[in-house]
């Protein structure tokens, strides 16, 4: 149901539920089939919604064994801290699960200079088994830099210090119609001893450009690293010893695409046997 468009009915303006902001909790009903029976939803609106609101279901709420929608109007984004917050102010309690169609990240492209070289901060994760920078899902009332510090820090161990000027973000769908966004700032290390946290890291590495390129499975992270070392390096005032440095991305992505296309030869020869 993430993602699906449908109309609510509102009720009257007298079972608005809570305000908080601008962000307002309204009570409706949706009809999802010819012969079904109303299903109640909650509508989270900027201002007053129409009385048959156009909306898509953002978000599925359980508690107690029940479950129930969470819609928006078309085009308006709500997290899953902001959704929780909302409803418990509403009802006096938060729902026991929130799955939300948008998916909010924020993490550090965390980094070291030694003489002319910039190392970077590179963490397995242990539930995806795939390397990448410290991040994590924002908490309620958080902004954006503010997770990023928490995420390394509670990921590394860290107290890193977040510069102004660098902020990029990756847009994509992990898995079915779930919307993520990451925000990545660039965090320089004052030297202390990384410490990971067992639970969410299984190793980490101070790599260099081109070893965290070889070691990182999605183009996003190398998009990213790509443009995080461009910044840093003219942050640092350091000049790169070559310019085979700066094309390490494209030889990466060439070096992948012989990989695949000999492992798909392969495959075509033990057919063919």
């Amino acid at each position: 149901m993430l993602g699906k468009k449908i109309t609510v009915t509102v009720a009257q303006p007298e079972v608005q539920l809570a305000g908080e902001g601008r962000k307002v909790l309204y009570k409706g009903s949706v009809a999802l089939g010819d012969h079904s029976s109303p299903k109640p939803v909650y509508l989270i609106s900027y201002g007053d919604p129409k009385p048959e609101q156009p909306a898509t279901v953002i978000a599925v709420v359980s508690s107690k064994g029940k479950e129930q929608f969470v819609a928006a109007p078309e085009n308006t984004v709500y997290y899953a801290p902001e959704i929780r917050s909302v409803i418990e102010k509403a009802e006096g309690r938060p729902p026991e699960r929130v799955s939300c169609l948008y998916e909010k990240s924020c993490g550090a492209v965390v980094y070291r200079v030694e003489g002319r070289t910039v190392r970077f901060l590179v963490v397995k994760n242990k539930n995806g088994r795939h390397w990448g920078f410290p991040k994590g899902h924002m908490e309620y009332g958080e902004s954006e830099r503010q997770t990023a510090l928490r995420e390394v820090l509670e990921e590394t161990g860290l107290k890193v210090e977040i510069l102004p000027g660098f902020r990029e973000t990756c847009e994509y769908c992990p898995y079915g119609s779930i919307q993520k966004q990451v925000v990545f700032f660039a965090a320089k290390s004052g030297g202390e001893e990384v410490v990971i946290q067992r639970s969410e890291i299984d190793r980490f590495k101070w790599a260099r450009y081109e070893d965290a390129c070889e070691l990182f499975k999605y183009d996003n992270d190398i998009r990213v690293l790509q443009k995080a070392k461009k910044w840093i390096y003219r942050h640092e005032r350091i000049r790169p010893r070559t310019s085979r440095t700066w094309n390490s991305y494209e030889s990466a992505q060439r070096r992948r695409r012989r990989k695949a296309a000999a492992e798909k030869e392969k495959r075509k020869e033990g057919i063919r046997l």
